[in-house]
């Protein structure tokens, strides 16, 4: 009975507690800020010259980040601080998975191509820990996107999950 117990409260501090604490995981979308920093402007300003068509530009934003950030499930674990940096002050390097994603809505909503209501943030259980990737809404059909899981070999319009 006792590993019941210990299973149950190992499960409700990853499933529950970490959406609590961690920024950008909770239950809700979190606030974009006002401003765009202008590194991410001068990207979305070039996408726009570049691409045609919502999927081409969330194809650009995604190459964008995974060429920029990765994701590690080590260093999700040593490098847990960095999922309280706001994503933009990081200039390169790993990322915690809601940092990419908040990245990715950042750039797709303030782009105007997307509204928040074209995107929706998903949780899933990855590996004994939970893990977000995010859902965009691209004419008409939802596309799952994962720039953290791209280490992975997961590619665009798939999700990391379970054991993967």
């Amino acid at each position: 009975m006792f590993i019941f117990w210990l299973i149950l409260a190992y499960a409700f501090c990853v499933y529950v507690g970490l959406r609590l604490v961690v920024p950008y995981f909770g239950f809700q979308k979190s606030e974009l800020p006002d401003e765009t920093p202008q590194q991410l402007q001068d990207v979305m300003l070039r996408l726009e010259r570049e691409t045609e068509g919502q999927r081409a530009f969330l194809e650009g934003v995604y190459q964008h980040i995974t060429k920029h950030y990765y994701g590690s499930r080590i260093r999700t674990i040593t490098n847990f601080w960095r999922a309280f940096i706001e994503p933009w002050r990081i200039e390169s390097g790993f990322m915690p998975c809601t940092g990419q994603n908040h990245l990715l809505r950042l750039m797709l909503v303030k782009s105007g191509r997307f509204t928040d209501d074209d995107i929706r943030l998903c949780a899933v259980p990855f590996n004994l820990f939970i893990h977000q990737y995010v859902q965009v809404k691209v004419n008409g059909a939802w596309i799952d996107v994962d720039p953290w899981a791209a280490f992975l070999g997961v590619p665009l319009g798939e999700k990391a999950a379970y054991f993967r």
